[in-house]
């Protein structure tokens, strides 16, 4: 059991669960991208919470979230913000975008492993997420500061700290959570504000 972990992975959770359902109910595109984008992230954060005090019946639905979320909940949340500023998407695209993101999420992990996979396309969305707010910057101000801090964090949090080792006496790992559940209160706001 390691409860300064629990504890930052229960934050994390709690966050992107009540991020989520900030948009039940919204049918648009946007906002139901932040739903099931939140909504994964909050699942695969409460089920380490579960790992980290010690319960591992749960591991590989854990192991198989841990992936989802950073393959298809974080690029999900990219995709609002491209649909705000870049191209609007239409009904049958998003389900398209979230098929592919499944098929990919599989192939990079169980047929033919690319660590870095979730990386890349994490690091996509957040790039998505950065340019959308600075070109929405000043007309929708509050929007695009929430998204730019809500990335910056991101970026920071996968790049920089990342979840191995410790920084003083804090695991590095309960930063990263910390740093992410900051960071999707954040894009929540931005992707509420500009819906």
């Amino acid at each position: 059991m390691v409860f300064s972990t629990f504890l930052s992975d229960l934050i994390l959770s709690l966050v992107s669960l009540a991020m989520a359902y900030r948009f039940v109910g919204k049918p648009s595109i946007p906002s139901r991208s932040a739903l099931y984008g939140f909504a994964i992230i909050g699942i695969s954060a409460g089920l380490g919470s579960i790992h980290f005090l010690g319960i591992n019946t749960l591991d590989s639905i854990y192991r198989f979230f841990v992936g989802l979320s950073g393959c298809v909940g974080v690029p999900l949340l990219g995709l609002a913000f491209f649909h705000f500023t870049f191209r609007s998407l239409s009904e049958k695209t998003f389900f398209l975008f979230i098929t592919v993101a499944f098929l990919l999420y599989l192939a990079f992990s169980y047929l033919y492993p690319l660590g870095i996979y979730s990386t890349v396309v994490g690091g996509i969305a957040m790039f998505i997420i950065l340019i959308s707010s600075l070109l929405r910057f000043p007309r929708k101000s509050n929007a695009a500061i929430m998204g730019i801090i809500g990335s910056v964090l991101f970026i920071v949090a996968g790049l920089v700290i990342g979840t191995k080792g410790s920084t003083g006496s804090i695991l590095n790992v309960d930063i990263f959570h910390i740093l992410l559940a900051i960071a999707n209160y954040c894009i929540a706001e931005g992707i509420r504000k500009l819906s």
